[in-house]
């Protein structure tokens, strides 16, 4: 079996490939070491099997980011067999930069032209048999989307390794013949690229393959070539431009911003219309779409309660227990939160195939910046909506350490997926539509009090925004359903085991009448400060578990899943607060641990717990005053 590593620039459309050729049929595993997703998947193809493996999007194999430097190790491992570049038609310059490393490192290959019809409506003409001659690897063109991958897999027997080469001034040069007199190195790259990249300071081939004279060589040319690196990089920036012009020609009137995205990125009260209507957008799909599968599954289940009703009576008090709490617990998960849940990563899946959540965060930027955070603090923000984790760890993309700790403890002001369920399913539910989006409007003047907050307490260096438009694209139902299936999939195959272990776990605590040892120290909070049933601090305690397991262990505490016989619409309210401006979940909080260290995580998850119970309490207490 051929092992292939996807190499390419984010959203240049490797996921997609990788869906293409394998039918979906893909696992995700981190990383060595790491919490980056690695994504792969076999395929039998003309008779032979193959391991594709999609790398994290990097934009060169000069790392800047955890994400890239990933990629760059598993390039350097040398454990597959050829790499395909996906590369943008529509911006041949920037992807022949890594074109020209993958070269340089003699890696056999094959260059795959992506987006090929949107560079024809730009009127941008590639000829490809003139570049397949120049690099000497096989050029060809894909369209994984609409599933045109036949040509490529037709010549996965052909990778090779380039014979272009290209060359530095005559000091780097010499340098590099230098370093390779002196470097030991056996490996699937070319000593010549390995070379090169320890010249340019690559971290990863610095960990790996540095020796003691390396700085030496760099000093003596110190005068000539005092950032080697700055002069390595603007050199095969060259190359990447003079390759580019000799095989794309480009329409004299070249390419301009659309009347649309002028519009909305542009002007600032389209700008705000654009974003109330995509948030509109998702509110409404989740509020209407989500209630009506919650309503349905919900009624599933009741009927099911009802058939095993006979049988459960005849059993003892604790199978009973077990079973019954076991039942409610799986019947809130799949109720409550698989709807809402599920929806919003079909809409996530729709908003990125489309093009528009790139304009969507573009947008956002000019609000980031008001607020006192750099403009890229957005895409990790916006990954808060989905899932905390990863958007801890997107925050890596921000240059300046304490920029991603003021985006950490903000996380607590962003509703993820899970509490989006809460909100939804318990909140919007059972006390009505008027209750979640007050919970929305709350969370959006605490994000913006809080960033205002850790301003004061945390300085902020300036920083802008640099982001791709790709264009508008009309998005595959099927890639939507595969994107939206994966990001859901961990939901379906752990966190639903979990919710039928915890209501087994509530029933055996109900068995032996611990329900009060856990409930009594909490009165003070549940009860006194947010007037809460007390047993309403078991939900809260569980969602430091995972997020997903509230709805479910509510409905095991109280005893029932229809929420409104349990707690009034102001109960209901001040509990969907509770649980959204609350502490992240175990896993988000081992997360905070790998990137801030223990101490660090620990106060986060200490303040905020402690600022979310203090607004939760307050603020049902102003509105009793006034309602």
């Amino acid at each position: 079996m051929k092992k292939i590593l996807l190499i390419g620039q984010p959203n240049v459309g490797k996921s997609s490939l990788l869906n293409a050729l394998t039918n979906a049929k893909v696992i995700i595993s981190n990383y060595p070491g790491t919490t980056v997703d690695i994504t792969s998947g076999k395929a039998v193809i003309n008779g032979k099997e193959f391991l594709f493996v999609d790398t994290p999007g990097a934009y060169s194999l000069s790392p800047s980011s955890e994400e890239e430097k990933i990629t760059d190790g598993m390039i350097l491992e040398g454990d597959y067999d050829f790499v395909i570049q996906i590369v943008d038609s529509t911006a041949l310059e920037r992807s022949f930069i890594m074109t020209l490393q993958l070269i340089e490192l003699g890696l056999p290959m094959i260059v795959a032209l992506n987006f090929w019809e949107d560079a024809e409506k730009r009127e941008i003409s590639i000829n490809r048999s003139l570049l397949e001659t120049i690099l000497g690897v096989p050029v060809v063109r894909i369209n994984p989307v609409k599933g045109k991958v036949e040509e490529l897999k037709n010549k996965l027997d052909d990778a090779k390794t380039s014979y272009y080469s290209f060359f530095y001034d005559d000091h780097i040069e010499f340098m590099i013949s230098e370093v390779l007199k002196k470097m030991d190195y056996k490996g699937k790259a070319s000593k010549r690229g390995i070379a090169v990249k320890l010249l340019e300071g690559d971290p990863v081939a610095l960990e790996r393959f540095c020796f003691s004279e390396l700085e030496d060589i760099k000093a003596r040319f110190i005068k000539e070539h005092p950032n080697v690196n700055k002069d390595i990089m603007i050199t095969r920036a060259g190359y990447a431009s003079l390759l580019a012009k000799r095989v794309e020609r480009i329409d004299s009137r070249g390419f301009h911003l659309s009347w649309l995205d002028n519009l909305i990125i542009n002007s600032t009260v389209a700008g705000l219309l654009f974003t109330l209507l995509i948030f509109s957008g998702i509110f409404l799909s989740l509020l209407y779409l989500g209630g009506w599968f919650q309503d349905f599954l919900g009624g599933y289940f009741d009927s099911l309660l009802n058939v095993l009703n006979p049988w459960l009576q005849s059993q003892n008090y604790f199978t009973q227990l077990l079973v019954e709490n076991a039942l409610i617990g799986l019947s809130a998960g799949i109720s409550v939160a698989v709807p809402y849940i599920g929806i919003f990563y079909i809409i996530l899946a729709l908003l990125e195939d489309s093009g528009v959540l790139t304009r969507f965060i573009v947008v956002l930027d000019k609000l980031m910046r008001k607020i006192g955070l750099p403009g890229k603090s957005v895409i990790p923000i916006m990954l808060g909506f989905g899932c905390t984790v990863p958007a801890i760890r997107s925050t890596r993309i921000l240059s300046d350490f304490r920029d991603r700790l003021k985006v950490a403890v903000l996380y607590m002001t962003v509703p993820c997926s899970s509490r989006s369920g809460i909100i939804f399913g318990v909140v919007g539910h059972y006390a009505g539509v008027s209750y979640a989006i007050g919970i929305y409007v709350v969370s959006f003047f605490l994000f913006i009090i809080t960033a205002k907050l850790l301003n004061v307490a945390i300085s902020q260096k300036e920083a802008f925004l640099i982001e791709e438009l790709p264009p508008y694209r009309k998005p595959l139902l099927k890639n939507i359903m595969v994107k939206a299936w994966i990001r859901m999939a961990d939901f379906v195959y752990i966190v639903l085991p979990l919710l039928i272990i915890g209501g087994m776990l509530y029933g055996i605590v109900s068995y032996y009448n611990l329900v009060d040892v856990v409930v009594k120290p909490f009165s003070f909070l549940t009860k006194g400060w947010l007037n809460l049933p007390g047993k309403a601090i078991i939900p809260l305690i569980y969602g430091f578990l995972q997020k997903d397991l509230v709805p479910a262990m509510l409905a095991n505490a109280l005893g029932t899943s229809n929420f409104s016989k349990a707690m009034n619409n102001f109960q209901l309210f001040t509990f969907g607060l509770a649980s959204t401006f609350q502490m992240p979940c175990i896993i988000a909080f081992f997360m905070l641990i790998k990137e801030f260290k223990l101490w660090r995580a620990l106060i986060i998850e200490f303040l905020t717990f402690a600022y979310g119970m203090i607004v939760a309490g307050g603020l049902s207490k102003v509105m009793r005053l006034f309602f």
